[in-house]
């Protein structure tokens, strides 16, 4: 896959996390969607036990990629 930001190859591989969210605000302690917040991913595992995302990261100018279609979010 080219980046779409820079036109260099991107390296194919995993985002390993335990809990992870993506949401449109920052969260200081709890990684837990708030009220009606909007979220494109969200995630919950424990530490312990990591979840591999497949995801594709720019060597040139380090973006990362990842299709979230497959997780939990609410944005529709």
């Amino acid at each position: 896959m080219k980046c779409p930001f820079c036109g260099t190859e991107m390296l194919h591989g995993y985002l390993n996390c335990g809990s992870t969210l993506w949401s449109e605000q920052k969260h200081k302690r709890i990684v837990l969607p708030e009220g009606k917040e909007k979220y494109a991913l969200h995630l919950e595992k424990p530490l312990l036990f990591p979840h591999q995302i497949e995801s594709d990261c720019c060597p040139n100018c380090k973006k990362i990629i990842i299709d979230a279609a497959g997780y939990e979010n609410n944005l529709v």
